[in-house]
């Protein structure tokens, strides 16, 4: 139960990335929850199947792959930056925040879609919005405190590695796709 304050205090930026317990089997329940949100939180738009680059994509491998590449990426960044060392607390708060974030989005995708094509669909897509910003910031707090640099560099290393994640996704579904 204290891992789960620590990660929830780190999506509140109340604690950081060092204060997650380096512990391997922690990282893998953050990652399989991380990606069992994933699926919940795109549940409200189809549970099988998503659409990407014109191609129907199970939703499963959609999430297993993203939080590979992602983590790959992660690694990438460190290994940079000569912090490999922090890779398994840095990576575990990163699952852990998502997680957290995408259980609170599941429901207001789901409200976001029953008002499709109505004014009473801003609202959900300004909390979207919100959430998605506040993900950049607890990530960008993540990277500044696990690379012991500024907010701003974490802020950058945060959307770059949401891009190069995204490219690696979408040429590896143009690559082993129909």
């Amino acid at each position: 139960m204290n891992a789960f304050k620590t990660l929830f205090d780190i999506t509140l930026i109340q604690a950081k990335p060092q204060d997650v317990p380096f512990s391997y089997p922690l990282l893998a329940i953050t990652a399989v929850t991380s990606i069992i949100s994933y699926i919940l939180a795109l549940e409200p738009v189809g549970p099988e199947v998503t659409r990407v680059l014109g191609k129907q994509i199970s939703v499963t491998p959609l999430a297993v792959a993203e939080h590979l590449f992602f983590a790959a990426t992660v690694w990438v960044i460190l290994r940079f930056r000569r912090h490999t060392e922090r890779f398994v607390q840095t990576i575990t708060s990163m699952f852990g925040v998502s997680t957290i974030i995408q259980l609170i989005m599941w429901p207001v995708t789901g409200w976001l879609l029953k008002n499709q094509g109505t004014p009473e669909a801003n609202i959900p897509a300004f909390l979207i919005f919100g959430l998605r910003v506040w993900i950049l910031i607890v990530y960008a707090h993540i990277f500044k405190e696990t690379l012991e640099t500024r907010f701003i560099v974490g802020a950058l290393f945060t959307i770059a590695s949401w891009m190069l994640t995204s490219m690696l996704l979408l040429l590896v579904i143009d690559l082993f796709t129909e």
